[in-house]
């Protein structure tokens, strides 16, 4: 029995099961943990998220920027752009069974056994794992409760605040608290969020003051025990990180780099090239 966490998908079906017939997963011992971004901008959208809800049972996602992204355009909250290839998930008889399984989703998930959390971009250096975890299940809530759920998707993403206020309530905390989930790479020195640097690797940057955000990020625990944080989203970064406790894993592969995957027993790491789909614009 395995638990093995992979980078963003990004709808590259065909990479994702050869990753997984690499690993020889048995959907009957194995479980997969997935780094958010499972739709967006590749090629089978349908048959990638139709094949994680088919084995939700032994699938652990965490909610990405483009998750997000694809929840504002269904619900009419923002436009459907052709670049992101949302269309036969919009179109697809199975649309009620996507929406009601992305709203299920956490922001960060917890394996205690294996003493691990995974989640899309990272979690502030002023948060811990607990308020990380209280970030999320507040956010879920929202994400399940009709009436919310559009004011939430609506404003989610703006470039502010850029700093987080413990005493913060409301569409400043969410939003706030969305944007590390989902977006977050550098930071400024005051821990503040950098908006502007969305494509840059750290060492393009670090002139400017910036740095990454686990940089910053103090040593992780949970229930008193040192924990490893897995993380994706940052496909400059190729999976390059400078500490053992996170563990990098967006390795581009819907821009033609790789899928990458990482065996939380032997701490190996294994890698599908891709088949080529997009070019950094």
């Amino acid at each position: 029995m395995t638990d093995y966490c992979i980078g963003d998908l990004h709808g590259c079906y065909s990479e994702f099961m050869r990753l997984l017939d690499k690993i020889d997963f048995d959907e009957s011992r194995d479980t997969l943990w997935l780094t958010g971004d499972l739709i967006g901008r590749g090629p089978e959208p349908l048959k990638t998220l139709s094949f994680i809800i088919d084995h939700k049972d032994r699938i652990h996602p965490v909610l990405g920027n483009h998750d997000m992204n694809f929840l504002a355009v269904a619900a009419g909250e923002r436009e459907a752009r052709a670049k992101d290839n949302l269309g036969a998930l919009l179109k697809s008889d199975r649309l009620p069974e996507f929406l009601d399984y992305y709203y299920s989703l956490p922001f960060i998930d917890f394996n205690d056994e294996m003493r691990f959390a995974i989640c899309h971009a990272g979690i502030h250096p002023l948060w811990d794992l607990s308020l990380a975890r209280k970030l999320s299940k507040e956010l879920s809530k929202i994400l399940r409760d009709d009436v919310q759920r559009p004011l939430l998707l609506r404003n989610m993403y703006r470039d502010y605040p850029s700093a987080w206020d413990k005493g913060s309530s409301g569409m400043l905390r969410w939003r706030f608290a969305i944007n590390v989930f989902t977006r977050m790479r550098l930071l400024n020195s005051d821990l503040s969020l950098d908006y502007g640097h969305s494509s840059s690797s750290p060492e393009a940057v670090r002139s400017e003051g910036l740095r990454p955000w686990f940089e910053f990020l103090p040593d992780l625990k949970r229930h008193k025990q040192p924990f490893k944080l897995c993380f994706g989203h940052w496909a400059a970064l190729n999976a390059r990180c400078s500490r053992n406790d996170i563990i990098a894993l967006d390795t581009g592969c819907v821009w033609g780099g790789s899928l990458s995957c990482y065996d939380c027993v032997t701490g190996e790491r294994v890698r599908v090239e891709s088949e080529g789909h997009l070019k950094h614009s």
